[in-house]
């Protein structure tokens, strides 16, 4: 697992970048992935899942932030191919920049 971590509140979480994927952990139980893909500058939010008992606690915004924060860090661009990390965007304009095509809203991709 990649050493970059973030606290929000009890979860963890983690880029998972072995298995493509950002992790939301409570102790050592995952309880929300971002699956990912990077394909040259590009990455591909493709899916988000949070656990339906951990569902409403803000879990899927945090590692979602999470990810676009890792990708801007990294100089990547994103295709939101997820609907819940095209929402947060449209929510979030301050992630705009990152969309691999700036000319398209995230609702278009």
């Amino acid at each position: 697992m990649d050493e970059t971590s973030a606290d929000q509140g009890a979860v963890r979480l983690v880029h998972d970048d072995d298995r493509d994927r950002f992790a939301a952990l409570e102790g050592e139980t995952v309880v929300a992935v971002l699956a990912f893909e990077d394909e040259d500058e590009v990455r591909d939010l493709r899916s988000t899942v949070v656990a339906p008992d951990r569902s409403g606690r803000g879990i899927g915004s945090a590692i979602v932030r999470f990810a676009l924060e890792d990708t801007r860090a990294r100089g990547l661009k994103v295709r939101p191919t997820c609907w819940f990390v095209r929402g947060f965007i449209e929510r979030h304009p301050e992630y705009a920049d990152l969309l691999e095509d700036p000319g398209t809203t995230p609702s278009t991709t």
